[in-house]
């Protein structure tokens, strides 16, 4: 983490002696982290989902705000302890952490991205309670809404997660509709080439003979433009599309390379090995902008509603 340049970039990498150290040093916790003492509450129902919805807070301030890491298993400061990394007292190591906790922010709109520690950071002196650790990026697709209480907020002093006003929620909505309405426009770009590519399929036969070409100059620009909003194994999908299309427009050219008869005059059998090689790569073409697609609606909605 930038901000914290002792603590490791990867949640991946940390260790139980790496809460010990953040407790010790940032025990009236900052505003990049919450301390949490449990995660599913064992008590009254009132308070259970009073526990809901002091995570939802938590979680909608960090992401419309500076992003955050939350730790579950340590107590805040409202608890007093003889010293700070009494503060650990671990939440029991047992059932599927991440979807619990995933389920409690369900309420909050549009949908929160996280990342959580593989496994549970389980204490030296009892191996049955461990801390669970929850890291919550700035979000590209802010402001952040939770609908229980229709409130947005955003990370205060000391971290508090207060209420953003008028004017902060319209500056984010601002922001991020544009950046939406890029993602549109790649969409759009994405359903064009189905559009040529379900096209040449129809041809079979006659697809060495079709003037179907794919226009790839602008589509790594667009997806430069998202790139921050988007999952980065999609980006690696996407990077796809193009190049796949590229080799599509070279197989069709070499249709028509010098020494071979016109595609447009020779017997369609002569072109057979060309016909199955562009059919195969239109095949994968489809395959991939479909697959695209469908992670694409599933972040961010039907196509020309994205953000909505």
């Amino acid at each position: 983490m930038e901000e914290f340049p002792d603590l490791p970039n990867s949640l991946g990498e940390w260790t139980f002696d790496t809460v010990v150290s953040l407790v010790k040093k940032y025990e009236f916790e900052p505003g990049t982290f919450d301390y949490k003492d449990v995660l599913n509450p064992t008590s009254t129902d009132v308070y259970r989902e009073e526990h809901r919805e002091s995570i939802r807070r938590t979680v909608c301030s960090m992401a419309n705000t500076s992003g955050g890491v939350i730790l579950f298993g340590v107590q805040d400061r409202k608890k007093e302890v003889a010293k700070s990394e009494d503060r650990i007292v671990g939440i029991p190591i047992g059932g599927d952490l991440r979807k619990h906790f995933g389920d409690k922010i369900m309420n909050i709109q549009p949908e929160v991205y996280f990342e959580t520690t593989p496994q549970v950071l389980p204490l030296p002196n009892n191996q049955d309670r461990g801390i669970f650790i929850v890291r919550i990026p700035k979000s590209q697709r802010r402001p952040h809404m939770v609908q229980s209480t229709g409130a947005y907020y955003r990370r205060g002093e000391n971290g508090t997660a207060i209420f953003m006003n008028h004017y902060e929620v319209r500056e984010q909505m601002i922001y991020t509709e544009d950046r939406l309405q890029r993602v549109n426009l790649l969409r759009l770009e994405i359903a064009q080439y189905l559009e040529i590519a379900y096209s040449m399929s129809m041809e079979q036969v006659y697809v060495v003979k079709s003037l179907y070409r794919f226009d790839t100059g602008a589509f790594k620009v667009l997806l430069a433009d998202i790139c921050s909003l988007v999952p980065s194994h999609l980006l690696r999908t996407l990077l796809r599309i193009p190049l796949e299309a590229n080799l599509i427009n070279k197989h069709v050219e070499n249709t028509s390379q010098p020494g071979k008869p016109s595609v447009m005059e020779a017997p369609l059998h002569y072109y057979i090995n060309d016909r199955d090689g562009i059919l195969h790569r239109v095949s994968e073409l489809k395959k991939l902008c479909e697959q695209c697609e469908t992670h694409l609606e599933n972040i961010f909605g039907p196509l020309g509603r994205a953000g909505s």
